[in-house]
């Protein structure tokens, strides 16, 4: 006995109806979902303001600002300067910084 193997057409026409079901189901329960939700937000008193978030508003913190050094050492040649702090410039670099020091 052989049995007859649907056709493309018929196939497509099965896809369709069952993309149908999964889209009516899962609406369905999207709603069911929904509703817990919506009955446990009244039962804990939560708006909807704060569920997304809008009643905590992060407070800006104050930003440090940069503030930029007094100059401790200084190149004679070049007439550069140098605060000791980040990396050093070439002219002192591998040098005796005694040596470039400003003095008051």
């Amino acid at each position: 006995m052989q049995t007859e193997m649907p056709t493309l057409k018929e196939l497509l026409a099965q896809r369709e109806a069952l993309q149908d079901q999964l889209n009516v189901a899962r609406q369905r329960q999207a709603e069911i979902v929904l509703a817990e939700i919506v009955a446990k937000m009244g039962e804990y008193k939560i708006s909807l303001a704060e569920l997304m978030g809008h009643n905590n508003p992060v407070k800006a913190t104050a930003t440090a600002t940069a503030t930029t050094g007094v100059p401790k050492y200084r190149d004679a040649v070049s007439g550069a300067t140098w605060s000791g702090r980040g990396r050093a410039p070439h002219w002192i670099a591998d040098k005796n910084r005694n040596d470039f020091l400003v003095t008051a």
